[in-house]
């Protein structure tokens, strides 16, 4: 299990002042408070570690500030106008007959979040119509919202909206707008309970629940809460046993937002039940997710649904800033540091990576190698042509309303308050929160360039000194923090850990928090590797050439752009992935840029050596690359010098490396039993897949089918045999002598096994990013049922037997191909959900046919 909060106490210190006065640094005035207090836990909730502090206390600076000014000139200023046929004065939010549904809410929820952080009297008069339309349109009933549309879900994202829009102004109308609409849902859940995404997502609307039950004390809410989690999806239940492949025959508990946004519900379920497995569940989520559909970039995939580990996987905007609110939700909760490390990582590499063109374009889904942008599918469960082009219209029209709000958030929960009056600095960068501590108004003003610097500098402004606990979170990466307060150092700061300071504090004083970063790999798909240096993620500049495809009719810059690379992309780097830091060199590549995501100042680098892979080309389907040669590769290339630069600083990426060696494929034999671990040896290309009692299953899901290869493995003359069963519809079997895997069943060169139950035949056919068949035998095969098949392959003669005969029930030459990978493939497209399943799979080499 992970660390929980440890709470180190220090000595109180003699008050001196570390190098320049606040005044010298030109920090910010200090501001007023939000009008609304911090509230804790009422009992009978479980009292939290940390408590939100209230929309508006927590103001970026540096280049945090810069990301929000241009969200608001760009596309959250502009959002009106650019979707007005959506959100634009017909939207049925702002009593209109347009759309009803979650598009509005989404929109108002970022745009209120961003424009009280900013405190930006501009968007708070956009935001303010959509709130007095909310608030000043409720039924006699207590229902809020359009009455074209019941769902319940949309509601859960405006009660949202009302309750930060009510921290940063106080009006005084939500509090019983609020209390009016829970009484309604309570009245009317039993005989209309929640379904689809309500029931999805339902912790949203318990945790704003349970902020109002916090405020007037009504016990209903605490009924209206455990009503919403009988009837949500049981995220801790699906989390802890890694189900959501196979919930029933939903979708919703696969579909990565809903993933990424269930996230909260066991957290928040916490303070009401006080039961561990609530608590345990988040993690033992995360770990599950992260396990089997690792990004290179912090959090897992979904194009839409989960979706393996392959290279060539992303991962959708939504559930970009989804993450992040849960882990925000979770941090404050559950007080575990390592959360917050991955909100970090998240926040600073997949949300920068996943906005473009100065925040004037999105691209709904961010894929780990991006080598190239261009119109056309990928082959995802739910494709988009444009989903990887940078542009206001990227992709399904959700992320486009609902990514506003997460750099906002972001900043609101980096800090938080303590129980015992003190205040927490949850994850870092460059803000000033003001906040009452120690029953004082206090302003700290945290100086820094992190990410991309090591040092955080924290300035108080008090008008008298002021005793409080300060508490600092120490990352589980950092391994030698230090701390001074005033140019005096503390001991015993431990890693994984939020660090308490507990002093008299006074007007200058300064602490100053360091943080080494130290080079780190993670393991990925083929053997490539992750680089990571504190909570970026590292990728290889590649030059990009950004050509206009749907021009912007108005001039504004809100263009849609095809991206090419103009550089090789192609390397594998020069590394020990045990020891990187022996074959990186970090290097600052200039003054700290304002927008240090800005593709053409990069602010930090790290130096490598590299060769290229001439094999290693774009896939067969021209809008992706293929995955990586499996690690270590090797290469007669000229070695070359290369930079890698922060994941988000660029549109064109490679952040899963190969890397160079003496090759090390898997041949002689191969035995897999799909335990828990299998996902390290095999690669996924399509389908919803699943491991369990020693089989590999895959739900059809895919319009492209799927397959699943073991990328390591290298076989020339061999047996390969397996237990495969299908479902009523399509094929199942073994492929083999597989080279270039790319998304879909038949986007690979190699040959194919297989029965059909729904023809009753054994088929045999090769495919060359295309369907061949070779032969195939009338033979019944029962839907759902195991059988036995057995490869001997000898040169160009295949034999293939069935179910431990004596006697081939094929015996063809075919020469197309003579060595390569092992797997698995389906083509089932099914819609009542039966498994295409394999087990028991065995692979040796031989070096004659007895039989």
């Amino acid at each position: 299990m992970r660390q929980t909060i440890k709470v180190i106490a220090s000595a109180i210190f003699a008050t001196q002042v570390w190098g320049l006065k606040a005044g010298s640094l030109e920090f910010p005035s200090v501001t007023n408070l939000p009008p609304t207090p911090v509230v804790a836990n009422r009992q009978p909730l479980l009292a939290t570690p940390f408590i939100a502090l209230p929309l508006g206390s927590v103001r970026p600076r540096g280049w945090l500030l810069k990301q929000c000014q241009m969200q608001r000139d760009g596309l959250t200023g502009n959002a009106e106008m650019l979707y007005s046929d959506d959100i634009g004065t017909n939207n049925a939010w702002l009593g209109g007959t347009g759309n009803n549904w979650e598009r509005g809410p989404y929109y108002f929820k970022g745009l209120v979040a961003l424009a009280y952080t900013l405190n930006d009297a501009g968007l708070k008069h956009k935001a303010q119509k959509w709130m007095d339309w909310l608030l000043d349109h409720q039924g006699a009933d207590g229902y809020i919202g359009p009455a074209s549309n019941d769902d319940w879900w949309p509601r859960m994202i405006a009660t949202c909206a009302l309750k930060d829009y009510y921290e940063a102004t106080g009006d005084s109308r939500v509090p019983a707008v609020l209390d009016n609409y829970f009484h309604y849902m309570q009245a009317n859940l039993p005989s209309r309970p929640l379904s689809d995404w309500g029931r999805a997502r339902a912790g949203d609307e318990m945790d704003v629940a349970l902020w109002l039950y916090n405020r007037n004390g009504d016990t209903n809410l605490l009924t209206l809460v455990d009503l919403l989690r009988q009837q949500a999806y049981d995220w801790s239940g699906i989390y802890t046993s890694n189900n959501f492949v196979l919930y029933g025959k939903d979708f919703q508990p696969k579909h990565n937002v809903n993933v990424e946004e269930g996230l909260k519900m066991p957290a928040v379920y916490y303070q009401v039940s006080h039961q561990a497995g609530d608590k345990s569940a988040v993690w033992l989520g995360i770990d599950n997710l992260m396990r089997e559909n690792a990004l290179s970039f912090g959090i897992n995939s979904g194009t839409e649904f989960i979706s393996g580990d392959a290279s060539i996987q992303g991962v959708e905007l939504c559930a970009i800033v989804e993450a992040m609110l849960s882990l925000e939700t979770a941090v404050r909760i559950s007080g575990d540091p390592l959360l917050a490390d991955r909100l970090e990582t998240i926040t600073f590499n997949a949300l920068p990576a996943a906005l473009a063109n100065h925040i004037k374009g999105i691209q709904y889904y961010t894929v780990a190698n991006n080598m190239i942008a261009v119109y056309g599918g990928h082959g995802f469960d739910e494709d988009y042509a444009n989903g990887t082009l940078p542009g206001p219209y990227s992709g399904y029209p959700c992320c486009r309303y609902n990514f506003h709000v997460g750099w906002p958030k972001f900043i609101q929960n980096s800090w938080a308050a303590t129980p015992d009056g003190g205040l927490a600095l949850i994850a870092y960068g460059p803000t000033v929160v003001n906040a009452m501590a120690g029953g004082t108004q206090v302003q700290i003003t945290e100086d820094t360039g992190y990410p991309f610097e090591e040092q955080v500098r924290l300035h108080f402004c008090v008008s008298n000194s002021v005793a409080f606990p300060l508490l600092l979170r120490i990352p589980g990466w950092c391994h030698n923090a230090s701390i001074t307060v005033n140019g005096q150092p503390l001991s015993d700061i431990q890693s994984g850990s939020f660090f308490q300071i507990k002093r008299l504090w006074s007007n200058d004083d300064t602490v100053v928090i360091n943080l080494p970063m130290c080079i780190q790999t993670l393991p990925g798909p083929s053997r490539a590797v992750a680089i990571n240096r504190g909570p970026l993620v590292y990728s290889l500049r590649i030059g990009e050439k950004w050509m206009v495809r749907t021009p912007d009719p108005r001039g504004q810059g809100f263009d849609e752009f095809e991206v090419h690379p103009t550089t090789p992309w192609n390397y594998a780097l020069q590394l020990d992935p045990a020891n990187p830091d022996t074959s990186l060199t970090f290097t600052n590549l200039g003054a700290m840029p304002s927008d240090p995501f800005d593709p053409a100042h990069p602010s930090v680098g790290l130096l490598a050596q590299a060769r290229q892979l001439p094999d290693w080309t774009i896939g067969w389907r021209g809008t992706q690359a293929f995955e990586p040669p499996v690690s270590p590769v090797a290469s007669t290339s000229p070695m070359e010098n290369v930079l890698l630069v922060p994941f988000g600083s660029q549109h064109m990426r490679l952040s899963w490396f190969p890397y160079l060696g003496i090759p090390s494929p898997t041949t002689g034999s191969f035995a897999e039993n799909f335990d828990p671990s299998w996902c390290a040896r095999w690669t996924t290309f399509g389908g919803n897949w699943l491991a369990r009692n020693g089989s590999l299953s895959t739900v059809p899901a895919s319009p492209n089918g799927a397959k699943a290869l073991a990328m390591a493995t290298a076989f020339t003359n061999f047996t390969y045999e397996g237990d495969v069963s299908v479902g009523p519809e399509g094929n199942a079997g073994l492929i083999f002598r597989v080279s270039k895997p790319d998304i879909g069943s038949d986007a690979y060169c190699g040959y194919y096994i297989g029965i059909n139950a729904g023809s009753s035949q054994l088929e045999l056919g090769y495919a060359n990013n295309g369907w061949h068949e070779i032969a195939n035998v009338p033979m019944s095969f029962a839907a759902n049922k195991f059988y036995h098949l057995k490869v001997r392959a000898l040169g160009p003669r295949l034999k293939i037997f069935v179910d431990h005969a004596d006697r081939p029930a094929l015996d063809v030459q075919d020469d197309h191909f003579s060595t390569g990978m092992l797997g698995v493939r389906d083509f089932c497209i099914d819609h009542d959900q039966s498994l295409s399943s394999y087990s028991n799979l065995i692979a040796k080499e031989i070096q004659t046919d007895l039989n």
